[in-house]
């Protein structure tokens, strides 16, 4: 079995503010591909670029202000390439394959 953590990051990102991310860790157990996908979601979390070319898509200024007023979290989108190792479907198939308790 594959167990996934996570840590905690936060950065100053420019218009925005202080952000908290919430990384996934990259267990050594998980197969080559998972990894890499899992790496590349750190990547994009502290660069906004996946090496695949999908962006980190900001909220929109009117969408942050809301958010901060009402002391929410938002949740960032990346739409990577669909062979990609990070994009969604991909990694979870992935992970799936080597702990079958993996669920979305």
């Amino acid at each position: 079995m594959i167990h996934l953590g996570s840590d905690l990051t936060y950065q100053d990102v420019p218009g925005v503010g202080l952000v908290a991310y919430v990384l996934p860790v990259v267990p050594e157990a998980a197969p080559a591909e998972a990894r890499e996908g899992l790496a590349r979601r750190r990547v994009v979390a502290h660069t906004g670029q996946c090496p695949c070319g999908a962006r980190m898509v900001l909220p929109n200024r009117a969408a942050r202000r809301a958010s901060r007023r009402s002391r929410t979290v938002r949740h960032l989108t990346v739409e990577h390439e669909p062979d990609c190792p990070a994009a969604d479907n991909r990694l979870l198939f992935l992970l799936g394959r080597a702990n079958p308790e993996v669920t979305r």
